[in-house]
């Protein structure tokens, strides 16, 4: 039998394309984490501002039930003019993300 019939990786070869698949593997999974991590991350900041717009509507009755648990929310008062006054609220969520969101109201 001579060397031409032999075919095939050696074990060189297939310990290299593993490490290699690992390598890339591992790049893509932490890829993967950071994505949903940034999703989480806006995801919340959206939901924020939407209990933000909706603490605004309701002004000046505060419902708590749309507050998760875990979630702080803040209202101020200031005086814009003699008939109009401007209300900011801020909400802060559980990840210290802050949304603040504002409105004039008037007379």
């Amino acid at each position: 039998m001579n060397n031409k019939d032999i075919a095939g990786f050696s074990l060189i070869e297939v310990i290299i394309a593993t490490l290699l698949f690992s390598i890339i593997m591992l790049g893509l999974i932490n890829y993967q984490q950071a994505l949903f991590n940034k999703h989480r991350y806006f995801a919340n900041y959206l939901r924020a501002n939407k209990i933000a717009f909706q603490l605004l509507d309701s002004y000046p009755y505060t419902p708590n039930e749309i507050i998760p648990s875990g979630w702080h929310y803040k209202i101020t008062n200031k005086t814009y003019n003699a008939q109009c006054k401007m209300v900011v609220i801020t909400v802060n969520a559980s990840n210290n993300q802050v949304a603040k969101q504002q409105r004039l109201f008037c007379n």
